[in-house]
Order: C-alpha cells, then sequence, then structure tokens
C-alpha cells in the first residue's frame, strides 16, 4: 500500500493527475494500511487570486530582493501518529509534464527556500500549518524556476524474504516562480493545428498541437466539440486533461471520442485553457477509416480470389500464344 500510494503522490506532483486544492489521497476501502495524508496550500497572492492553479500550486512573479511567505496545512488522516519530513526539492518540465526530483536534489529556487518545521510528527487525524518562505537573493537568474515542496513520510518494511525496504510516501506542491527586475512576464499560447486521426484499433481521437509563446509556465487542459458532421450531426463536448510547457515548450493535446464516431469530416471547436487564459481554434477534421481485409460470407478469401483471377490472366496468355503460332505454321506450310 505504501509503495502504491507514493507512485500517486508522484503522479500528483509530476502533473499526471488532475491538480486540487486539497492534495490528500485516501486509501481504498478495505486497505490493510489505511494509511493517507495530505498537504494543502493556505495562502494565495492577491495578484494570482484569479487563476484556479494558485489554489493548488504556489504561483508568483517576484522582483529580485524580494521575500514571501506561504503557509501549507498538513493532515495525518492515518489510524496512528506518523512523522513526516517536509523539504524542497528540485522540478522540471519535460515532454509535457511537470515532474518534481526525489531526494532533495538542488537547483537555484531550492536555495531560496526555507520551511519553518522541517520535521513534523502529528497523531492520528490531526492537522499543522507549515510556513514556507522564498527570499529572492539580489542576483538571481531572471526568469522561470521549479520546484516542489514535498511532505515525505518513509518507513521501514520487511518482505516475505526477511529483506528490509526503505518505503517512502510523499505529497507535493508545486512552485512556479517567475523572477524579473520589471513587470510580470505575459502567459500567452498559441494552438498551431488540429488533426483526426484514428489507431489501428479503430479508436478515434483529435489532437491539438499548442506553443507556448509568453514568459510563464502554463498547464494547458480543454475541451472540443464537433459539429457539421455526416447529417449534419453534432457530438461532445469531449474533455481532456493536457499538457505543462515551460515559455518556449511545444506540447499536444489529445482527446479521445468514442469508437463509434463516423468518420466525418467534422468541424472540430476546440478550446485550452491555463489559468485565465483562453484560447479556441477551428479546423476541419476526419479519422481516416481502417483497412479490413475483406472475406466472401462461406466461400473464399479475397486473396484466393486474387490468386484465381491471376491464373485466368496467365492462362488466357498461354492460349493466345498457341493460337498465334499455329497460325504462323499454317502460313508457312501454305507458302
Amino acid at each position: 500500500m505504501r509503495r502504491l500510494f507514493g507512485i500517486i503522490m508522484l503522479m500528483l506532483a509530476a502533473g499526471t493527475l488532475s491538480p486540487a486544492a486539497v492534495a490528500a489521497i485516501r486509501a481504498p476501502a478495505g486497505s490493510p494500511a489505511g494509511d493517507s495524508f495530505g498537504v494543502q496550500l493556505v495562502d494565495i497572492p492577491v495578484s494570482e487570486a484569479g487563476d484556479p492553479r494558485a489554489l493548488a500550486y504556489i504561483i508568483d512573479y517576484l522582483p529580485v530582493g524580494t521575500v514571501i511567505h506561504r503557509r501549507i496545512k498538513i493532515t495525518n488522516e492515518e489510524p496512528k501518529t506518523a512523522h513526516f519530513a517536509v523539504y524542497a526539492d528540485a522540478a522540471r518540465i519535460a515532454n509535457g509534464l511537470f515532474t518534481g526530483e526525489t531526494g532533495a536534489t538542488p537547483n537555484e529556487l531550492t536555495g531560496w527556500i526555507s520551511v519553518q518545521h522541517a520535521e513534523v510528527t502529528l497523531r492520528a487525524g490531526a492537522s499543522v500549518t507549515d510556513l514556507v518562505t522564498i527570499k529572492v537573493p539580489q542576483v538571481a537568474t531572471a526568469g522561470e524556476h521549479y520546484a516542489v515542496i514535498w511532505v515525505q513520510q518513509s518507513a521501514l518494511a520487511r518482505g516475505a524474504t526477511g529483506i528490509a525496504i526503505n518505503e517512502v510516501s510523499r505529497v507535493g506542491i508545486r512552485v512556479y516562480l517567475s523572477v524579473g527586475r520589471g513587470g510580470a512576464p505575459p502567459t500567452k499560447f498559441i494552438i498551431t493545428s488540429v488533426t483526426g486521426h484514428r489507431s489501428a484499433a479503430g479508436l478515434p481521437s483529435i489532437v491539438a498541437h499548442a506553443d507556448n509563446t509568453g514568459g510563464r509556465a502554463v498547464d494547458l487542459s480543454g475541451s472540443v466539440r464537433l459539429t457539421a458532421g455526416p447529417g449534419g450531426t453534432s457530438a461532445g463536448p469531449f474533455s481532456a486533461r493536457g499538457v505543462t510547457l515551460a515559455p518556449g515548450q511545444s506540447g499536444n493535446v489529445t482527446f479521445a471520442p468514442p469508437k463509434g464516431l463516423p468518420n466525418g469530416p467534422w468541424q472540430a471547436s476546440v478550446s485550452l485553457i491555463s489559468g485565465v487564459t483562453t484560447v479556441t481554434a477551428t479546423a476541419s477534421v476526419q479519422f481516416a477509416g481502417i483497412m479490413v481485409a475483406a472475406t466472401a460470407s462461406g466461400g473464399l478469401s479475397l486473396m484466393a480470389w486474387l490468386g484465381i483471377a491471376l491464373g485466368a490472366v496467365v492462362i488466357a496468355a498461354v492460349g493466345a500464344l498457341v493460337l498465334v503460332r499455329g497460325a504462323a505454321r499454317r502460313r508457312h506450310a501454305s507458302a
């Protein structure tokens, strides 16, 4: 259970699970351990109050020399007293994912972060507020910086072979910090293409390709609606959890309509959103049909019929050649 819980926590920080204001995850019903704990961001900056991402992540723009404080709430929902470590770790954005490192990997941003209580012990059902401080030095590198505030629990478990294994569970809060000497850079992205596809298994998909053209990272999600389909039909909307893109990066947001959707053509209207920024695009899409080998019911296969046809052509050609040679011999005999 602890190993599974740790995987879920990593997925949450990496962005493969949907963000939530409260990051607590409960164990499945009937779990023998019943272990769960969570972390919640308490403070939201006024400048980011309209951004729903700011409910779950520390998102801010700071001039050099600035100090900010953010409170986080740690909750122990386990049936016993538990001990947690709280620390900052490096993070990166690559291949459409926000990924937190493990093992307290440093980067420039983690050097600016401190926590009031690096070790926390909580009884069953208890909560505590910890304070995260970010102090941006005068020599800070301008641009966006990424980190994760991990709340971590470790336990020594013994397997059936008697070997001791240190199992680690983590839950984290992302940190998106933009640093500069002027105003906050803009959040901008564009949709460069919208295309339709159908897999070998017959599953349709719509892919919206997006470029981050601004100065802030974006967490893209969205929906697509199909209109003007065969017979004037419409379908959707279909939603998708998208990708995280750093400034200058590109990525795909993929929507998965139902398998039985006709090939089209359709008019696809895509809306992608990150925080308070929304971009829409419209394109004509079509899902390519799948080539299936045809067979005659209760008869020969298509390949067999092709072989018979080819044999008939060869026989006809040989017969024509025999007739030509016979006529030539008769002419020669009469001469």
